[in-house]
């Protein structure tokens, strides 16, 4: 350590209250700006690999609002339009579909048990290409009688593979298998055939989605194109429009964080001049006393420099290990307040990210502690001793 930090450090820690406060202005600065900025990686990467768990590339549904298809998509969640299962035939006879199984998400009400369950009826036999990140105990549905129960479902009923489970409609479903956890709104459900989930809402022809698999994603807009054309009335929502529809809902909330954030962060700048100012003014006839016995101007400007740095490092370094410890609880919040937010930690310490906020901070650290070191080296010796 040079004999300039080593001076800086030690005149610190003759303030170690103010220099504390200082400096955890400072880490709740950089903290949330390192929780914003983490959160938003993993919020983008935790929403690609939730539309990749679906195995789908596009949804057919009513016309409609596109915010509803992606909470569908991303949540299961009930949409009040119903889209005619006849559709399947014109989607299943056009060329370049790989597999297309129509969906049904409904709830369920059960008097006798006064819960309302939370059913996806869907073509079992493409169950395992759609979902292919799924560990069932047990196995698929084979027949109409036949359920899957998520995870949850399964824990809170307390029920196995085998058990009878009494739907809403009076009817006694077999339970073939259970969803592993997984972390998603997937472990709320239960998965049955089709036919069954439409017998049960008595709409023998309705679906909510059909589901679609192409063989060459890249052919995606001519296929798209052809169905819109074949069958009017219809909308087709890929998982990229997902992505975006999610994405730009998610990014309004970021600006917003990140406004407050520089607000935060120009507040601490403040207190770090304010901070090293009053030093420098508390050790006036000191700085002068090193001017008359030879000093420069620039080694004390060096010096009241090196105090901001020491201020900014350690102030960045504490915020960043502070959000990490944090993380669990900031996440729990965040999904407290948000419509959605993809399953998985969303904040996680990443190099990239931890060195940016650090990076940044520290060169604020640097614009504010140039005033206070401008101030302090051009203090007249003799004017300062004098008092």
């Amino acid at each position: 350590m040079s004999g300039y930090l080593k001076l800086a450090g030690k005149n610190l820690l003759r303030h170690r209250t103010r220099s504390v406060l200082t400096m955890l202005g400072i880490a709740a600065s950089v903290g949330v700006l390192f929780s914003v900025l983490s959160f938003n990686k993993g919020f983008t990467e935790g929403l690609a690999v939730e539309l990749e768990r679906t195995g789908l590339h596009f949804m057919v549904v009513p016309s409609g609002c596109a915010h509803e298809v992606a909470a569908l998509v991303l949540h299961g969640a009930v949409i009040p339009k119903f889209l005619d299962t006849k559709v399947m035939a014109h989607v299943t006879t056009t060329a370049g579909i790989d597999l297309a199984t129509p969906i049904l998400v409904a709830q369920l009400p059960d008097p006798q048990r006064g819960k309302i369950d939370l059913i996806y009826g869907v073509d079992m036999s493409v169950l395992s290409a759609i979902k292919p990140g799924w560990e069932i105990t047990g196995k698929i549905p084979q027949q109409d009688n036949e359920i899957l129960l998520g995870y949850e479902v399964a824990q809170h009923e307390k029920l196995q593979p085998g058990d009878q489970f009494s739907s809403g409609g009076g009817v006694n479903l077999l339970i073939s298998g259970i969803v592993g956890l997984t972390g998603s709104q997937d472990d709320a459900f239960i998965y049955l055939p089709i036919k069954t989930a439409q017998k049960l809402l008595d709409q023998p022809a309705a679906a909510t989605a059909i589901g679609v698999k192409v063989t060459d994603p890249t052919r995606m807009v001519e296929i798209t194109d052809a169905l819109t054309a074949a069958v009017p009335g219809i909308q087709i929502v890929t998982m990229g429009e997902v992505m975006n529809s999610i994405s730009n809902l998610a990014a309004s909330a970021r600006a917003l964080s990140l406004a407050i954030v520089l607000i935060a962060i120009l507040i601490s700048a403040v207190g770090v001049m304010n901070s090293i100012l009053m030093a420098v003014f508390e050790r006036t006839q000191e700085i002068g006393m090193m001017r008359a016995v030879g000093a420069s101007r620039w080694d004390i400007f060096r010096i009241i420099l090196e105090e901001t740095t020491i201020l900014s490092l350690s102030g960045g370094l504490v915020g960043i290990l502070i959000s990490i410890l944090g993380s669990r609880m900031i996440e729990a919040f965040v999904r407290s307040v948000m419509p959605f937010v993809p399953s998985g930690n969303l904040i996680s310490f990443d190099p990239v990210v931890a060195a940016g906020s650090v990076l940044f901070i520290f060169i604020i650290g640097l614009c504010a502690g140039i005033y206070p070191a401008l101030k302090a080296s051009k203090i007249n010796p003799v004017e300062a001793i004098k008092g």
